[in-house]
This record gives structure tokens, C-alpha cells and sequence, in this order.
């Protein structure tokens, strides 16, 4: 069932999104070109700001359409109040558990490689308490700018991509693990947002999906403004209004096999279908941005990819209304429409493979949680992505180097979550270099 956003006020102050320009006028002196590489949801969000700002856009893509890397089926969750760096005490004290028990559904081997050694090792110094805190009350700034923008957008367009506001719960195995998850939730309450702390029948009252449970379930904490949709449709939806309502251009199928440099600036890119020029570039290529970037990487936060898995089948007869957590098994189920689709693992590596055995355990997960809530020996789609994932969880936005060339990059699990906040941020930097050379009306 499809349902477009409606506006949220949000809990915190986040800066107002900028107010988009009027459509161009054919006549009006050439603005400054730019060309966004990528056409993920960090990419279309990026480009739909500068488009409307006044910017003469292009966007290139090697796939052949939006939202087909790791925006195409994740795990379909709008957050902006309980999120969290990944970087944790509780996540390092966890490490011996899950070396040893692939079930816990994170995989770390893949940092035994010594090219990732310097990611290992930075994450490391971000798990203490401190760090944690830190890298937590800026994504959360991130994410609050994000909601507004969010609302922002939805006045100027209406855009269906299986919209609801149901909440999030998420589930506790032990009492333990129920009074563990209070330090985070009071640290995240003071920057906005509500949460409610449930026992293990208030947790079935709230998701009736949950009544056939086999899973042991001490308690739980609603988060009652979480929103679910779906990531794919939504940035499809912006690649249109792009093209057909902001005058921007879309290339897909376009490989960008190196930046062209001139005197401390890029002055084209070489791509599979020639020379593009432009006076501004914006890398939004996750994983990949390292490699574009060369030796103007080195110094900065490197990325990793991080890979998660989504199952997504037709509903069931009691298919869950909320977005349901399940914190030991580290699963997400929730509704999208007329399917159901989990989510799990985290995976340190840069390939998108998919071995049998990982899906098999997460539909047998996800059985065991809500038994009745889809058809699970008929699943739809089986997809994995990777998430590009800095060592501290917080998302490269700024100039890479070159006067002229930028990146937003490394938006790990909260991707869609970040994306127009990013968007705001990103755009405020470029208009204090560039934003002289639009026409006065912009």
C-alpha cells in the first residue's frame, strides 16, 4: 500500500533546508556546470539540491538505473532519533563471540587483510565511550537536518515509495541485554526523539506478528516515529524529477574511469563514453571513492564496505506493521507494502557475493520471529550491498583536494537515513565557493 510522507515537526532544531530556485530560464548566462558520480540515494538526493539551488546537473551512473547498488533493497528504515555509531565498547567487548559463531551474523574476517589494517585499526580507537558519543551526537545532527529536509521535499513533490510511519521495536533475548540498552537510549533522548521501554507482552501487543514467536523475548523499547519505505522506489522517484521537472540529465551505463586534473583542479572526467567537462564534481561513489581518489585520499577517513543481505517475500497472513529488531540474532523485519523484508549481517568485505548458507540462516531467523509473516519458501528477491562504512560511521562531505571536486561518501547502514541532510551540508559548502556564479534570482 503505497502512501506518500507527510510532514513531521521534528524534535530537534535543524537547519531549514534550503528553498529551491525557480526553474531556469534558457536565456540566463550559463551557470556552472556540475557532474555527480553515482546515482545511489546519496547521489540523487545530492544532485536534486544542486538542480533545484540552480546548478546546471548532470549525473552519471555505471548501472543502468537509479538506486541499484546498495540502495536497491536495504533494510527500508527511516531513523532519526535512536541511531548510533557502529564504533562501541559494547561492539569491541563482542569481537571474541562473534570470531567464533558466523551465526551472530557479523563477519570481521575480511579485515585480516592487511590492506585493511588501517581501517581495523582506526575503528578501534573509535570504540571507547567517548568516541561512541561523539560520532553518535553527529550522525544525529546529520539525521535531524535529514527529517527536515525529508518534509521539505515531500511539500514540493509527491513521491509514493511505500511510506508509513509505524515505529520500531526492538527486541531483547534477556533482562540483561534490556538494561544494557538503556545507556545508549538515555544519551540518544537528549538530543530529541521518544522511545518506550516494554515488557515481552507489550512487545506482542504492539506487532500482533510477534504472537507465534519460538523466540525468547524478555522485553523490548518502541521507537514510535520510525518510518519504513521503500529506498528503491523513493530514489527512482528522484531520478524523474530530476530529469522531467529540473532540466538535469541522467547517464546510465556510463563507466568514469579517471578524474582528468588540471592546475589543482579536475577538468574533466574520462569515462566510457569519452571526455565530460564540467566546473564541478561531486563523488557519491561509496566504496569506490578511494579509488578515484588516489593519493588525495590518504590522510582522510577510509572507507570499507560492509556487507548486508535482504530477503524479500510476499506477505504472509500476519505480516508485521511495525519495523521489528531482533538484537541477538541482529535481523530487521518490517513491511513493505504487500511484501515482508529482512535484513541482516554485517560483512567486512568489497564483494557483493551470496553464499547459500547465509541465506538460509537468515530465513530461518526470521521464521523463528514471525513464523506467519510471509510466504518464506517463495522469497522474491535475494540481494546484497556495501554499505561504505568510514572507521568512525560518519560520512565523508567535503572537498577532496581539488578546488573543484567534492565527495559524499561513507554513509554505512544509514545511508537513506543521512542522505538529504548530507545533501543540505554538502550544498552549503559549494555555494559559499560557488554560489556566486549563479544568477542573482538563485
Amino acid at each position: 500500500m503505497a502512501a506518500s510522507l507527510k510532514e513531521k515537526k521534528p524534535n530537534s532544531r535543524p537547519s531549514a533546508p534550503r528553498a529551491p530556485s525557480a526553474p531556469r530560464d534558457p536565456s540566463t548566462p550559463r551557470v556552472p556546470r556540475v557532474i555527480v558520480v553515482g546515482a545511489g540515494i546519496i547521489g540523487l538526493t545530492t544532485a536534486l539540491r544542486l538542480a533545484e539551488a540552480g546548478f546546471d546537473v548532470t549525473v552519471l551512473e555505471q548501472e543502468n538505473g537509479a538506486c541499484e547498488g546498495t540502495s536497491h533493497a536495504n533494510a527500508g528504515q527511516l531513523l532519526y532519533d535512536r541511531i548510533g555509531a557502529m564504533g562501541s565498547p559494547e561492539f569491541l567487548f563482542g569481537v571474541p563471540k562473534i570470531l567464533f559463531d558466523s551465526s551472530q551474523g557479523i563477519l570481521v574476517w575480511g579485515l585480516a587483510n592487511p590492506a585493511k589494517w588501517p581501517w581495523a585499526l582506526a575503528f578501534l580507537r573509535q570504540c571507547t565511550n567517548r568516541a561512541w558519543q561523539n560520532n553518535t551526537k553527529k550522525l544525529l545532527e546529520i539525521a535531524h537536518r535529514s527529517r527536515a529536509g525529508m518534509s521539505a521535499l515531500n511539500k514540493r513533490h509527491s513521491i509514493e515509495f511505500d511510506w508509513r510511519k509505524p515505529g520500531k521495536i526492538y527486541l531483547y533475548s534477556t533482562p540483561k541485554e534490556l538494561e544494557a540498552a538503556q545507556g545508549p537510549l538515555q544519551f540518544q533522548s537528549q538530543f530529541g526523539g521518544r522511545d518506550q521501554l516494554l515488557s515481552a507482552g507489550e512487545c506482542i501487543e504492539h506487532e500482533p506478528a510477534l504472537k507465534a514467536t519460538s523466540r525468547k523475548i524478555a522485553g523490548g523499547v518502541l521507537v514510535p516515529d520510525a518510518e519504513v519505505g521503500d529506498c528503491n522506489k523513493f530514489g527512482r522517484a528522484l531520478g524523474d524529477i530530476l530529469v522531467e521537472k529540473l532540466g538535469a540529465r541522467i547517464k546510465y551505463g556510463v563507466k568514469v574511469l579517471r578524474l582528468v586534473q588540471g592546475q589543482n583542479r579536475v577538468e574533466a572526467l574520462e569515462t566510457s563514453q569519452g571526455l565530460l567537462e564540467a566546473e564541478l564534481f561531486v563523488l557519491a561513489t561509496g566504496t569506490m571513492t578511494g579509488k578515484f581518489l588516489g593519493a588525495r585520499f590518504e590522510g582522510k577517513m577510509p572507507i570499507t564496505g560492509v556487507k548486508g543481505i535482504s530477503v524479500t517475500f510476499p506477505a504472509g497472513p500476519v505480516a508485521p506493521n511495525c519495523s521489528v529488531a531482533d538484537t541477538a540474532k541482529k535481523i530487521i523485519m518490517l513491511g513493505l507494502g504487500d511484501r515482508v523484508r529482512v535484513t541482516g549481517y554485517g560483512i567486512f568485505s568489497d564483494k557483493t557475493d551470496i553464499r547459500q548458507q547465509h541465506v538460509r540462516l537468515l530465513i530461518d531467523k526470521a521464521r523463528a520471529l514471525m513464523p506467519n509473516a510471509a510466504n518464506f519458501d517463495q522469497p522474491q528477491e535475494i540481494w546484497a550491498g556495501l554499505r561504505p562504512t568510514t572507521p568512525n560511521d560518519l560520512p565523508m562531505i567535503e572537498r577532496a583536494g581539488y578546488q573543484n571536486l567534492y565527495v559524499n561518501a561513507g554513509h554505512g547502514s544509514l545511508g537513506w537515513t543521512l542522505a538529504l541532510g548530507s545533501a543540505e551540508i554538502l550544498l552549503d559548502k559549494i555555494m559559499i565557493e560557488f554560489g556566486r556564479d549563479l544568477p542573482p534570482e538563485n
